[in-house]
C-alpha cells in the first residue's frame, strides 16, 4: 500500500500573483482550486460580497483584505474579481454558500487589477491606471490635474457618468495588491495626501458603482507603523471595511487541497493508524484529525506556526515537496508513517542563507555537532535512528520560542514521543503498558544522547523534565566539576558540608559572633518553661572554638564528618555534639560537586563563574534536601558522653507537639536540631535556673521586651491584654484576675532584701543585678531573671505601693504609676535604686473614710497592714463613681417635671461642674488599691472638704430624679387630662392652679423635702379627674337601655315609611338625611371602668374627649327622646304634603289615567288621610305616577336668606315682599307655575 493509494494529492503553487487572474487559462484554475472553510465563507458571503454589490440598502465602502503572506489573500481577491467580471466563474466556486451569494456580483463589473510598487502618488497611480482601463473599455475620460481640483469625488462622478454611457449595466472594480508595502514607502507628507485620496475613494463607493478592493499584510488601522498619521487613518477607517483572513486556515487548505481523501481512503487510514494508537497518549482521541491530515502529523502545522522566520505558504510548499517525495513509496508497517515536524529540519539545514541568521545559526551549529557525535559514537546503536529524529525535533523546537533561542524550555520525553510519533520496532513485545514502554525507550535514548556528548549541548530542566538544546553549554561544566571533585581534600569537603549546614541552620544572613570563626549566638527553647535560652552554635570541635564572651547557657557543635578533629569530650552539661555518620554515595557526590563548583568559581570569571556558582547552588540544594530527609538516622547526638541517633533521642517524644505544628506544617532541619538540643539540655537549664518562671506563651529574645511592656502598661492602668496576663502570671503576680504580689517569690525576695537594709536605706541596682553588662541576672543561681523580667516585678511592687523606684531624675511610686508605661524599658532597666514608701497619713485617711460614708476607724486598721479598709474604700469609690455618672447623664435630659425643667440653665452648668469635680476626685482614688499605695495618698483635708458641697449636689440631683421618677408619670397623665376636658371645665382650672403651686415650691425645694405633699396633691387631682370624666362620659354616651331604644328607633315603622316615600320626587328627603345623621351621632358606650381610665385619661373603647365634642352638650338620653318626637312630626308633614298635592285639581285630572289598582290605592289614601302601614311599593309607584306632572324645585333656607338680604338690611315689609317675589319669579322663569312645587331642604 503506497501513500498515493491513500490520498488525492493536489499540488499548490508556491506564489499566486493577482495579475495571474488576467490570463484566462490561469483564471479558471484560480477559481476552481480556491479552498474555502465555513468560517471564511461566512466572511465572504456576509461582508465582502454585500459591499461589492449594487444593493442600495448597504452602506458601501472601500474593501481591504487583511492577511499575512501565504494566507491566500491574492488568491481570494483573484477569485472574487473573476466572478465579478464573468458570471461563468460563479459555478466553479467550491463552497455552495459563497457560490449562491456571488450571484449578487457575478458578471456585473468591468475589473482592473494592479500591483503597486511606484514612487508616484496614490492619486497619480489610480487615475493613470483608470484612464488606461477606461480607454481599453471604450470610454473616453481624462482626470483633471491634481492641482486643478478642489476634491476628487467630482472627478470620479464624471468618470462614472462617462462609463455608464458606454456600459450602463456594469460597475467598475479596481483591485490593488501589495498595497501595504506601497504605503510603508511613503514619506509623512506624501502619506497624508495618499490617505486623504484613499478616504475619497471610500466615500465615492457609497453612491457610485465604483468599488475599490485592496490587499494588505496587516490591519493598517491598528498598526503602530502609522501612528504618526493616526488622525488621517481614523477618517479613512470610517469609509473602509476589513475582511480578515485567519491563520488557522492552513490546516484546512492542507486537508482539502494537498491531502483530500475519499471515505474509503479515510477508512483505510483509520485502520492503519489504530494499531499504533495505543503507544501514544492522545492519538485515539484525535483520530479524526490524524486521518484528515494523514500523512502529516497534526502537530507539524502547529509547530510551523510558531516559527518566526517562515511564511504560511512556506508550510504549504514544504509539505507539498515532502509529500511528493513519499507519494510513490510504500506506507511502513513497522512504524507510523507520519511526517512530523522533525522532518522540517532537513529544509532548514539545506538553506545556506539561514546560517547567517543569529537566531538560527547557533542552533544549526549545535545540532550538527550533536548529529555528528551520535552518528559516530552513539552507545546504543539500536536507538540511533530515534536519537537522530529526537535531535532534529529538538532543533526545530529550539526555533519556536519567540526568537529567544536560549530560554530553558522544550518538550518532555512524553511530548517528543507523541508529537514526533517516535517508534522503536520490537517495543510491542515488551509486555508492559505500550505507551509507558515506548516512553521508557525515548527516555533511554535521551539519556544516551546526553551521555554521548558528555553532558554538553543538551539539558533537562529538573523541575519540568523538559529537554532542550542548551546553546550556552558548549563547555562540559559538569565534567570539569567532576574532574575537580576527584582531587578535593577532606578539608574542602568539610567546608562544603558546613556550607550546607549554615543554610539549614538559617545562619546565612547572620553575622558570626567572632570574626574569622563559624560561631554564632544562638537561641533554643527550654520547652518545659516555654522560653528561649541563649548560647552559641559552632562549626567544629571545642578545642577550635574561640573564647566567646560573655559565657552563655550552652554550646552546640557540628563536628566535621570527613576529617574530624581530635579533642577530649569533657562531658560538660552545657555542650551538645552533632556528627554526620550516615554518609552514603549520594551525599558524598553532592558535597564533592558543591566543593568543586565553589573552587572552580573562585578562579573563573564572566559567564563561566556564574555557571559554576549556579551548579554549586544546585548541589547545595541537593545536599540540603538529603540532609533534611536523612537527618533522623544519619545524625548522632552526643551529650555528657552518651551518643544516640536523633531518632533514638526522640523515642516517646512527639516532635510535632514540641514544635506546636499545624496539620499542614512540617519540621525543618533547624527545628529538629533545636528540639533535640532542648531535650538534651533541659536538666542543665533547670540546674542553672531552678526557680525560673514558667510561661504560658513562648518568650524569645525578640518578644520578651514586648511582653514586659504589655505587663507594665497593665500595671499602669492600661488594658490587661493576653500578653500582659501571661507575663504577670509567670512572675506569680496574679491571684485569679486580681494583681497580688503576696505569692510572688520574686517580689517577696526583693522586699526581704529591702527590709534587711533597715529604715531609710535604699536597695541599689548593683545589689539586685549581677553579671557582665550584656548578661545580667537577678539572683543568677536561683531565679536567673533577665533585667527585663526584674523590671516587671519591680513594676508590680510599685503598683502595690510596696516600693518607690528611683530612676534618673525622678521617683516612681504608686501615685505616679502611669510612668511605668510612659518611660522606655531601657530607661527603667537602668534604675538607680529601690526604696520603701512613706507612712500612711491617718488624719487625712479618716476624713476620706467619713466623706465616703465609711467608718473612720478603718484608717487605723489600714496602718496595721489590713487590706479590709482598701477593699471597702474601693467598693465605696466604685459605687460613688457609678452614682456620679448616672446623675451627670440624667442632669439635663431627665430633670423635667409636669412639662417644665426643674433647674435653670445656670443651675445646670453649676451642678454639672460640681459633679465633674466629684467624679475626677473619686476616680483619682482608684489607683490606691493596696495598703502600700495609701502611703502615697496625694490628697489633703482641703481637698476632702471641697467635695462635701459636691456630694450635696449629687444628693439633690438624686432626690429630684427620684421625685421625677415617682410622680412624673402622674404629672404626665394630668397634662393629657387637661387636653381631654373642655377648657372651661372647673377641673381644668383646678389642675392649672395645682401645677403652678407645686412648681413654685420645687423652685426652692431642691432636695425635694416636700415630696409627700406633692404626691398627695397629684393623687387627689387625679381622683377628681376620674370623677369629672366619668360624669361627662355617662352624659354623652348611651347606656345599655338607651342603646336598645336607638336600635328600635332605627327599625321604627315611621322611619321605614319615610324611607319608602323618599322615592317620590316631591318629598323633602334632606329631612330624612338630617334625621339619620342625628341618630348616627348618638354613640353608645357602657364598657368604661375606672381602672382603665386611671391608666389612660380617656375612654379606650369610644375615645370620648369632651374638648372635641361639637354643638350643645345635651344628655344622650334626652336627645333620643327628642328624636322620637321629631319622627312623628316629620312623618305627619310628609303625609300632609302628599295629601295637599294629590288634592290639586290638575293632579286629580290625572287619576283617570292611572291603572285601576293604582287609582284605588290613591283614592283610599285621600279618603282616609292616613298612609298605609306599612307603605307598599305599589303605593309609592302610584303616587309618583300621579304626581308626575309636577316639578320639584328644591331650595335651602340659606337660598331664601340670601334672597331676602339682597338689597341690604334692615328692610321694609314691602321690600322683603318684592325681594321674595323676585326670588320666586327667578326660579319659575320659563316654567308652568301651576305645576311647580317648592320643597325647602
Amino acid at each position: 500500500m503506497r501513500y498515493s493509494d491513500l490520498i488525492q494529492f493536489e499540488p499548490i503553487e508556491s506564489v499566486i500573483q493577482l495579475l495571474d487572474a488576467n490570463r484566462p487559462a490561469e483564471a479558471k484554475k484560480l477559481v476552481a482550486t480556491y479552498v474555502i472553510s465555513d468560517d471564511m465563507a461566512e466572511r465572504i458571503a456576509k461582508l465582502m460580497i454585500p459591499q461589492l454589490s449594487f444593493d442600495e440598502s448597504v452602506d458601501h465602502k472601500g474593501l481591504l483584505v487583511v492577511g499575512n503572506y501565504g494566507t491566500g489573500k491574492s488568491h481570494l481577491m483573484s477569485v472574487i474579481s473573476l466572478v465579478a467580471e464573468d458570471a461563468a466563474y460563479q459555478s466553479m466556486i467550491r463552497h455552495r454558500k459563497v457560490a449562491e451569494a456571488a450571484a449578487a456580483i457575478a458578471g456585473k463589473f468591468k475589473v482592473h487589477r494592479i500591483e503597486i510598487s511606484s514612487q508616484m502618488s496614490l492619486r497619480d497611480i489610480v487615475t493613470q491606471q483608470l484612464e488606461l482601463f477606461l480607454e481599453k473599455n471604450g470610454v473616453s475620460y481624462t482626470f483633471p490635474p491634481a492641482d486643478k481640483v478642489v476634491n476628487n469625488k467630482a472627478a470620479f462622478e464624471e468618470m462614472m457618468a462617462a462609463f455608464a454611457e458606454v456600459h450602463p449595466n456594469h460597475g467598475v472594480l479596481l483591485v490593488v495588491d501589495e498595497f501595504l508595502e506601497y504605503l510603508r514607502s511613503r514619506r509623512d507628507h506624501d502619506l497624508v495626501l495618499d490617505l486623504s485620496f484613499l478616504r475619497e475613494i471610500g466615500e465615492v463607493a457609497k453612491h457610485l458603482r465604483f468599488r475599490f478592493l485592496a490587499g494588505v499584510q496587516e490591519a493598517i488601522f491598528d498598526s503602530g507603523r502609522f501612528q504618526h498619521v493616526a488622525d488621517s487613518l481614523r477618517r479613512v477607517k470610517e469609509r473602509f471595511a476589513e475582511v480578515l483572513l485567519a491563520r488557522q486556515d492552513v490546516s484546512f487548505v492542507v486537508a482539502e487541497r494537498l491531502l483530500k481523501k475519499t471515505a474509503d481512503q479515510q477508512n483505510r487510514i483509520r485502520t492503519y493508524l489504530t494499531k499504533f494508537a495505543k503507544f501514544y497518549s492522545s492519538m485515539n482521541e484525535r483520530m479524526d484529525e490524524y486521518v484528515r491530515l494523514f500523512p502529516v502529523h497534526p502537530e507539524y502545522i502547529g509547530t510551523f506556526e510558531r516559527l518566526v522566520f517562515t511564511e504560511k505558504r512556506g508550510a504549504l510548499v514544504t509539505l507539498r515537496d515532502q509529500i511528493q517525495a513519499i507519494l510513490n513509496t510504500d506506507v511502513p508497517e513497522d512504524r507510523p508513517g507520519l511526517i512530523s515536524y522533525d522532518k522540517f529540519w532537513e529544509t532548514v539545514t539545506s538553506n545556506s542563507v539561514l546560517r547567517s541568521d543569529p537566531s538560527i545559526g547557533p542552533v544549526l551549529k549545535v545540532s550538527e555537532v550533536l548529529t555528528e557525535r551520535v552518528q559516530k559514537v552513539f552507545s546504543r546503536p539500536t536507538y540511533k535512528a530515534m536519537a537522530l529524529r529526537v535531535i532534529s525535533g529538538l532543533s526545530v523546537h529550539r526555533l519556536t520560542t519567540g526568537g529567544d533561542i536560549y530560554v530553558p524550555v522544550g518538550p518532555t520525553a512524553a511530548e517528543l514521543r507523541d508529537t514526533l510519533s517516535l517508534y522503536q520496532p520490537g517495543i510491542e513485545d515488551m509486555g508492559g503498558d505500550p505507551a509507558d514502554d515506548l516512553l521508557t525507550a525515548v527516555q533511554t535514548t535521551l539519556r544516551e544522547i546526553v551521555k554521548t556528548v558528555n553532558g554538553q549541548f543538551i539539558s533537562k530542566a529538573p523541575d519540568t523534565e523538559q529537554y532542550y538544546l542548551d546553546l550556552k553549554k558548549d563547555v562540559d561544566y559538569d565534567s570539569q566539576i567532576e574532574k575537580r571533585a576527584e582531587a578535593l581534600s577532606d578539608d574542602a569537603l568539610d567546608r562544603a558540608y558546613f556550607g550546607a549546614i549554615k543554610q539549614l541552620m538559617e545562619r546565612t544572613d547572620e553575622s558570626t559572633y567572632v570574626t574569622g570563626h563559624q560561631i554564632w549566638q544562638y537561641p533554643i527553647e527550654w520547652q518545659e518553661h516555654r522560653v528561649d535560652r541563649n548560647g552559641y552554635l559552632f562549626f567544629g570541635a571545642p578545642n577550635d572554638r574561640p573564647t566567646a564572651q560573655p559565657e552563655r547557657d550552652f554550646y552546640i557543635y557540628f563536628i566535621q564528618p570527613f576529617e574530624p578533629p581530635r579533642f577530649r569530650d569533657e562531658s560538660k552539661a552545657d555542650e551538645v555534639f552533632l556528627r554526620l555518620k550516615g554518609l552514603d554515595d549520594a551525599i558524598k557526590r553532592y558535597l564533592s560537586f558543591y566543593a568543586a563548583a565553589q573552587d572552580l568559581a573562585s578562579t573563573a570569571s564572566g559567564g563561566a563563574k556564574g555557571i559554576y556558582l549556579d551548579k554549586a547552588k544546585d548541589a547545595l540544594r541537593d545536599m540540603s534536601k538529603w540532609l533534611q530527609e536523612k537527618q533522623m538516622t544519619a545524625y548522632e547526638v552526643t551529650y555528657q558522653g552518651k551518643t544516640k541517633t536523633l531518632q533514638e533521642w526522640t523515642k516517646g517524644v512527639s516532635i510535632r507537639d514540641k514544635l506546636r505544628l499545624g496539620a499542614d506544617e512540617r519540621a525543618n532541619f533547624r527545628d529538629i536540631v533545636n528540639v533535640i538540643s532542648g531535650l538534651a539540655l533541659k536538666q542543665h537549664f533547670a540546674d542553672i535556673a531552678p526557680e525560673y518562671p514558667v510561661f504560658s506563651v513562648l518568650v524569645t529574645e525578640t518578644n520578651r521586651r514586648q511582653l514586659v511592656g504589655s505587663a507594665l502598661k497593665a500595671l499602669a492602668g492600661g488594658t490587661r491584654t493576653k500578653d500582659a496576663n501571661a507575663m504577670l502570671d509567670a512572675l506569680e503576680m496574679l491571684d485569679g484576675d486580681r494583681i497580688d504580689l503576696g505569692r510572688s517569690r520574686y517580689a517577696q525576695d526583693i522586699l526581704k532584701r529591702l527590709k534587711a537594709k533597715g529604715h531609710g536605706q535604699v536597695l541599689n541596682r548593683s545589689e539586685l543585678l549581677s553579671g557582665p553588662t550584656d548578661v545580667e541576672y537577678f539572683h543568677p543561681v536561683k531565679f536567673r531573671l533577665e533585667p527585663d523580667l526584674l523590671v516587671a516585678v519591680l513594676g508590680g511592687l510599685v503598683y502595690a505601693g510596696d516600693i518607690v523606684l528611683a530612676i534618673t531624675g525622678d521617683k516612681i511610686d504608686s501615685g505616679k504609676i502611669t510612668q511605668l508605661a510612659e518611660r522606655s524599658l531601657d530607661e527603667l532597666k537602668q534604675f538607680k535604686h529601690v526604696e520603701a514608701p512613706k507612712e500612711i497619713n491617718v488624719a487625712v485617711l479618716r476624713s476620706l473614710f467619713e466623706l465616703l460614708g465609711l467608718s473612720p476607724g478603718l484608717a487605723q486598721l489600714a496602718t496595721q497592714g489590713s487590706e479590709e479598709p482598701v477593699k471597702q474604700l474601693l467598693d465605696a469609690v466604685s459605687k460613688l463613681v457609678g452614682r456620679v455618672l448616672i446623675a451627670g447623664t440624667d442632669l439635663h435630659g431627665k430633670l423635667s417635671f409636669w412639662g417644665k425643667p426643674l433647674l435653670t440653665d445656670d443651675e445646670i452648668r453649676d451642678w454639672r461642674t460640681r459633679l465633674e469635680a466629684l467624679k475626677t476626685f473619686t476616680e483619682g482614688l482608684t489607683p490606691y488599691n493596696t495598703v502600700g499605695k495609701l502611703k502615697n495618698l496625694r490628697i489633703g483635708s482641703d481637698d476632702i472638704d471641697a467635695q462635701k458641697k459636691n456630694l450635696d449636689v449629687l444628693a439633690s440631683v438624686e432626690k429630684l430624679l427620684e421625685l421625677v421618677g415617682e410622680l412624673g408619670a402622674t404629672a404626665g397623665y394630668l397634662s393629657q387630662a387637661e387636653l381631654v376636658l373642655a377648657g372651661d371645665h372647673p377641673w381644668v382650672k383646678q389642675a392649672q392652679s395645682a401645677r403652678k403651686d407645686i412648681l413654685e415650691k420645687l423652685a426652692t425645694d431642691r432636695s425635694a423635702k416636700h415630696a409627700a405633699e406633692y404626691r398627695q396633691a397629684l393623687a387627689q387631682l387625679k381622683r377628681d379627674y376620674l370623677t369629672a370624666y366619668i360624669a361627662q362620659h355617662s352624659k354623652a354616651r348611651l347606656g345599655v337601655a338607651e342603646d336598645k331604644t336607638k336600635a328600635a328607633l332605627r327599625k321604627d315603622s315611621r322611619l321605614v315609611a319615610m324611607r319608602a316615600l323618599a322615592g317620590i320626587s316631591l318629598m323633602p328627603t334632606s329631612q330624612l338625611t338630617a334625621f339619620d345623621d342625628k341618630l348616627d351621632k348618638l354613640k353608645s358606650c357602657a364598657s368604661l371602668v375606672e381602672s382603665e381610665l386611671a391608666a389612660s385619661p380617656y375612654c379606650p373603647h369610644c375615645n370620648f374627649r369632651p374638648a372635641n365634642e361639637q354643638g350643645d352638650f345635651l344628655p344622650a338620653a334626652n336627645v333620643i327622646k327628642q328624636l322620637d318626637d321629631e319622627l312623628d312630626r316629620l312623618l305627619d308633614g310628609w303625609q300632609q304634603t302628599l295629601l295637599d298635592n294629590l288634592d290639586d285639581p290638575i293632579i286629580r285630572s290625572n287619576f283617570d289615567l292611572l291603572k285601576a289598582s293604582a287609582r284605588e290605592l290613591i283614592k283610599k289614601f285621600v279618603a282616609s288621610k292616613k298612609l298605609p302601614d306599612p307603605v307598599p311599593p305599589d303605593f309609592v309607584s302610584a303616587v309618583q305616577e300621579a304626581l308626575s306632572g309636577l316639578e320639584k324645585i328644591g331650595v335651602t333656607s340659606e337660598d331664601i336668606k340670601n334672597a331676602l338680604l339682597q338689597g341690604g338690611s334692615p328692610a321694609t315689609p314691602d321690600d322683603l315682599r318684592k325681594r321674595f317675589e323676585a326670588f320666586l319669579n327667578d326660579r319659575c322663569k320659563g316654567k308652568d307655575a301651576s305645576k311647580l312645587r317648592f320643597v325647602v331642604e
